[in-house]
Order: C-alpha cells, then structure tokens, then sequence
C-alpha cells in the first residue's frame, strides 16, 4: 500500500519555481530519504505535505486521501519541520500534555502516551526538568516524542539531525532505527549521505525543485554503473606482474594498497577470472566483499552544478 504519494507537485514564490514537478512514492513501511544539496527543495517538499504551505499546483496523497481536501488523512502523521521549537519553561511531561491536547488526544490516554513516547526516545528519566536546560540533542529528541505522541503510521522528518555534535546524531539515528524496525513509514530530508547508506531502504534525489533519480537505494547503487563492486583482498603482497595480470582481467581495476583492490563486477566469469589470478600467483584470498557502488559519487553525478540558496 502506498502511505504518500506526490503527484506533479509544483511550488513557486513568486516567479521563482521551488518545487518544479515532483512526483514520487513512499509505500507503507518504507524508509524514504529525500536527499538533495542545499536549496534542492526537499523542506518546500515536505512543507507541502505537512499542509504548512499550499502547493501552486499538483496532488498529495496520504494513505490515499487528499490532504489538502481532507485533513483527518493527516491524522496518522507525525512531524518535524525545520527547527523546532519547545517552551524552555516547560518540562518534557508539560510539553506533551499541551501537544496532546491540540492533537485531540482522549485525557484518559495522556498519560499513558506520554511515558511510552519518553521511552522511546531515552529521555523518560529527563520527564520533570526544564526543556531549557536540555542540549540541543535532548531537545531534538524531545521534539521526536512530540512527533510519535499521537501514535503516528506515518513521520515526516526534516533533517533531524542537522546541527546536532557526532553523539547526538547517533543517539537520534538509533531512535530512528528502532522506529524503522518497528514498521513506521518515514519520509525523512536530508544532506548527509550516512543516514541514507545506513537508514534508508530507497532515497529520492532532488535537484534544483526537480527529481532526478528515485529508487531502492541497494539497486541504484548496483545499476548506475551496470555492476557491483567489488573490494579483495589478498594476504601476500602484490608484485607488479600480480598487478598486470589482474589489470588484464578487468583494466579498470582500482589498487588502493598492496593487498586490497577493487573491481566492478559485470558478471560471476569477471571475478572467477580474478580468482584464478590469486591462486597463480599464490596471493591468498582473505576477503572478497560486495559494497555496490559508491553512494558519494552516485549523489555527486545526479546533483552536481545543483546548489543555489534553499528556499525552506
């Protein structure tokens, strides 16, 4: 079943095109990154969805209801635009029990919610300080909770780990992680190829309003460049006739040192020939391990010349 599905989704300010249309699925389940430089559109993107901004023309679907028409197909959604906000007066267990009035929550159901959401995101021992006082990764993972306080299928994140130092961002990624594991559907923006390579079952790329590329991450990875890689690595270093012999198999061959190179594996005959190679030149075979292709340089061809300055 599909949970979000745009279609030729356009966004202008003024006579300038943010959204240029976009069209694109997230199915139930699936974690989505929306990955683009800066000023690609991916907030604009989300902001449409979220129902913060009127789109210009195009159609939003959520778990098949018009979203701009009917606003009970947002009742399944949980978000975060931008940077968000928190009353620094008030504490963690306050902030919930205001959001969950305006969410409509049953009084009855507050409290249970709230404590579950505190677990979920490791702030549940943090219930009765002062927001104000947390850092800005506490924060975030309050915001988080706001998020999965009405029990959400679906959750639309926007960067949720921009500005965050290296161990809040891996405190937020494995909160992300278990929710994956738990089935939620996620449509997250991001700039940071790591949350893709590491979180993302299928990434849209996104350049300048318009999308380029979509697709199970692992496949694009595979077929971009009509193979997989492949790194080997070898015990006994490798002479120079070692490396001409492997070169002459596959000629693109990358040597990082003189015990690991790579190829591009067009098929199973490629890397038996390289196989063969090792044992007559008597190297010893340690490793032989698939990575796909280079995620940096499959985002560096769809998105290069993109930048402009973000409309968000």
């Amino acid at each position: 079943m599909t949970a979000i599905e745009i279609i030729s989704l356009t966004k202008s300010f003024g006579g300038f095109v943010a959204v240029d249309n976009v069209t694109m699925k997230v199915q139930e389940g699936e974690f989505m990154g929306l990955l683009g430089p800066n000023g690609a559109g991916k907030s604009t993107i989300l902001k449409t969805i979220a129902g913060m901004i009127k789109p210009t023309s195009g159609e939003i679907l959520v778990n098949g209801t018009d979203s701009k028409i009917h606003h009970i197909a947002m009742r399944g959604v949980g978000c975060i635009i931008e940077t968000p906000e928190c009353y620094s007066n008030f504490t963690p267990i306050e902030m919930l029990r205001y959001i969950g009035e305006i969410r409509g929550i049953k009084r009855n159901e507050i409290d249970d919610r709230i404590r579950y959401v505190l677990e979920e995101v490791n702030m549940l021992e943090w219930k009765d300080e002062p927001i104000g006082k947390f850092s800005k990764g506490m924060k975030q993972r309050i915001s988080l909770a706001q998020a999965l306080l009405p029990n959400p299928d679906i959750l639309i994140l926007d960067e949720p780990t921009s500005g965050l130092d290296p161990r809040g961002m891996v405190e937020v990624r494995e909160i992300l992680a278990k929710l994956k594991a738990k089935g939620k559907t996620m449509l997250i923006s991001t700039h940071m190829l790591n949350e893709v390579s590491e979180l993302c079952d299928s990434v849209t790329m996104i350049r300048q309003g318009q999308v380029v590329v979509s697709g199970n991450v692992k496949d694009l990875l595979t077929t971009k460049d009509g193979g997989t890689i492949v790194e080997i690595g070898v015990r006994n270093e490798m002479s120079i006739d070692a490396k001409n012999a492997i070169a002459s198999v596959y000629k693109e061959t990358e040597f990082t040192d003189s015990n690991i190179f790579r190829i591009k594996a067009q098929d199973q005959e490629t890397v038996d020939k390289i196989i063969g190679v090792i044992m007559e030149y008597k190297l010893g075979l340690v490793k032989m391990v698939e990575k796909g292709s280079d995620l940096e340089s499959l985002y560096m061809s769809y998105t290069q010349d993109g930048d402009r300055n973000e409309v968000r």
